[in-house]
């Protein structure tokens, strides 16, 4: 509170007293001092608990003079010339202060701005300061502007509203255009009230007065009003009791579930609009919306749109009658899409992402000394499952695998066919008289096995089916091969491999050092330093491109381009239909030794340790990746997924990112020797040594992907 100009204004310290139970002090009588104390608050600065002298009556007895304890409590100085009887009784109690050290309230602020046009308040105290009794010291005060100077009636409103009185009184303050308003609407709010919550539309009892009958109802002679005698509230005439006072209207604020007043087919067309963090959350607004984002269609959709990752599925691979049965479908025909479960798709393939990406380098602090201080343990990265494959009895060059079968070629002059899963030799084939160094083969070829039906017996016969394969060696041959799958002896057994020589290619005058296939053509290239090109279909030579200056030790092939990647240095681009040469790239200081050709992205590994990544169109370097130790002897990467992964003689195996160039994992051990092969797909990395070994790194353990391609 502050503190009043008047230097005869000192604050003086009241005692307060603990009133028991059963004591009472002996000087307090409230039978014989009864005063207003605190009827008048509600008249006085606006409902205060600070009462003023001009709220105390000046007659003052005696009786209420302080007691000695008090005034001990007093330094000589201020209790020198006090006067018993000229002592403030305050609020009755026992304990009593001088006038002369009273502490009046001071002046409530004025506001700056005009109120005169908007409120109902009325800040003049002069005219104010005649209603109010015991204003003597003419203390500035507010109050509501429609309070007069006489009685206060229950409703609140002042006695020149009685309906008593014909005439109204006149109201000393000039009432505002604002206060005018708010007078003409309370006898409506009082009303309001009086009928009751909105919940309940009940008469109001016989004998409870409107607020034109509530003003004949005075205060007491002594100003007090008896609450004890007025009706208890019981909610009917507008009060608000229990829980009225918090009543929310639940549909005002969650408004109306749209999606569920809608047809099931177009509701799950609107969740299809919608990406993965929104499918979640749909999962957990309602039942209905929990049962419509499960839905199957709706995570078919989501796994879709992450086809440009390179998620994709085969329907080929899909179980037969898994959904239905009952039904007798043909082998060779494929389920329909949502016979699938796309959720568990959708999640296997989005853990199997995980896996891929969790490497352990992230997070890891610069400082690790041992004095070092560890905050927390770095979560450690997912470890795939490793199968090392044993049979070859010399380096194993080559290597190529689908979701069945890996083929090897060794120095050994054979070519061994191995299951995927158990890592079991299947197959050994020989037909060349020198190394193996490369080989291709088509892709999961026994997928659609043909089926014939016996009439007689009803016997369904599965036939072999026939797939290709053409492999290079040291003895400057190229051989092409036909494939042949039989029906496992057990049911989901692995399939019984065979092989026959198809033709023998002679064309070359070195070794075949690499080839590439597609459905037209086949190229080869060899340390003659030529790339030939052969028909597919009728296997004849189609042309031959000369330019390098070294032996040609990778090609690549993509549509009707080839680019090639010599020991001399340079990479260059060739058109197959018309022989020639479009455009040389060089940039690598040293010879090269692998090269990968997919999606206008050329990426080529040299001796000089690093990897570089090309546009085939405009010949520019987009970037370098630099880790490698010794020469990067093999590559493979996925333009959508935009992973490379890279085999080196550091006898390592790392796992890149295209699109930054960033190293992602490494992986040490695999092998004790020079890797000189790697492959990779969804969930495996599979790479070949000249330790003799196949190493599998499985990051799928655990998980369905039987449909992943």
């Amino acid at each position: 509170m502050a503190q009043p100009e008047s230097s005869s204004h000192i604050p003086f310290p009241i005692p307060t007293y603990d009133h028991g139970e059963d004591e009472e002090p002996a000087d307090y009588a409230p039978e014989t001092h009864a005063t207003p104390r605190f009827s008048h608050l509600l008249n006085s600065v606006l409902g205060s608990p600070y009462l003023t002298t001009a709220d105390l009556p000046s007659d003052v007895d005696t009786a209420y003079a302080p007691s000695t304890t008090m005034l001990m409590g007093m330094d000589d100085s201020a209790a020198v010339g006090y006067d018993m009887d000229d002592m403030e009784t305050v609020d009755g109690a026992f304990a009593s202060v001088p006038r002369s050290l009273t502490v009046t309230r001071p002046t409530s602020p004025t506001p700056s701005f005009r109120t005169d046009t908007f409120s109902i308040v009325h800040w003049d105290p002069d005219a104010y300061s005649s209603l109010l009794p015991g204003n003597g010291d003419r203390t500035p005060r507010c109050s509501m502007a429609f309070m007069s100077s006489g009685r206060r009636t229950i409703s609140g409103y002042p006695s020149y509203w009685n309906g008593r009185s014909s005439t109204p009184m006149p109201s000393p303050i000039k009432p505002s255009r604002s206060m005018n308003i708010g007078m003409s609407f309370i006898p409506k709010i009082w009303d309001a009230l009086r009928e009751g919550s909105p919940g309940k539309r009940i008469r109001r009892r016989p004998g409870i007065p409107s607020w034109r009958e509530a003003a004949e109802l005075d205060y007491h002679s002594d100003g007090s009003i008896d609450y004890a005698s007025l009706d208890p509230l019981d909610g009917e005439e507008g009060e608000l009791i229990d829980d009225e006072a918090c009543f929310i209207d639940v549909r005002a604020i969650t408004g109306m579930d749209i999606v569920s007043h809608l047809p099931l087919e177009l509701a799950l067309h609107l969740l299809t609009f919608l990406d993965l963090p929104s499918i979640l959350a749909c999962l957990r607004v309602s039942r209905n919306w929990n049962h419509l984002a499960y839905d199957n269609s709706i995570w078919r959709v989501l796994f879709s749109l992450r086809e440009q990752d390179g998620w994709r599925v085969d329907l080929r691979r899909a179980p037969r009658g898994t959904m239905y049965p009952s039904l007798r479908m043909p082998p060779s025909m494929a389920p329909a899409p949502l016979e699938l479960n796309w959720y568990h798709l959708y999640r296997n393939r989005q853990e199997l992402e995980r896996r891929w990406s969790n490497y352990p380098s992230a997070g890891l602090s610069a400082d690790l000394s041992d004095d070092a201080p560890v905050e927390k343990e770095l979560p450690r990265a997912y470890e795939p499952k490793v199968m090392r494959i044993s049979g070859h009895s010399d380096s194993v060059y080559c290597l190529e695998f689908d979701s069945s079968r890996i083929v090897t070629g060794s120095r050994d002059r054979t070519i061994k066919v191995w299951s995927l899963k158990t890592g079991k030799c299947l197959a050994t084939f020989a037909g060349h008289r020198g190394s193996v160094l490369c080989l291709k083969f088509d892709r999961d070829w026994d997928i659609l096995d043909d089926e014939s039906e016996d009439i007689h017996t009803g016997i369904r016969a599965r036939k072999p089916r026939r797939g290709f394969m053409v492999s290079g060696s040291s003895d400057c041959t190229v051989v092409v091969w036909d494939l042949y799958a039989h029906p496992p002896v057990v049911p989901g057994g692995d399939s019984l491999i065979t092989a026959d020589v198809r033709k023998v290619l002679r064309a070359h005058g070195g070794g075949v050092l690499d080839l590439r296939i597609d459905e037209r053509w086949i190229v080869s290239c060899s340390k003659d330093a030529l790339i030939r090109v052969w028909d597919r279909n009728t296997l004849e030579l189609h042309c031959t491109l000369n330019g390098h200056e070294g032996p040609v030790n990778a090609v690549g092939l993509q549509g009707n381009r080839v680019v090639s990647a010599s020991g001399d240095g340079k990479m260059i681009l060739w058109d197959v239909v018309s022989g020639q040469r479009m455009r040389t790239l060089e940039g690598h200081d040293r010879g090269l030794a692998c090269i990968e050709f997919k999606d206008n992205l050329i990426v080529s590994g040299s001796n000089d340790c690093k990897i570089k990544v090309w546009d085939a169109d405009t010949g520019v370097c987009l970037r370098t990746l630099t880790g490698h130790d010794y020469l990067v002897r093999a590559l493979s990467f996925d333009p959508r997924s935009g992973r490379l992964v890279s085999g080196s003689y550091d006898k390592t195996v790392k796992v890149w990112d295209l699109h930054s160039g960033k190293m992602v994992r490494e992986f040490r051990g695999c092998h004790a020797s020079h890797i000189f092969d790697v492959k990779f797909d969804h969930c495996r990395i599979v790479s070949t040594s000249h330790d003799r070994k196949i190493v599998v790194l499985d990051f799928s353990e655990g998980l369905d992907t039987t449909l992943f391609v």
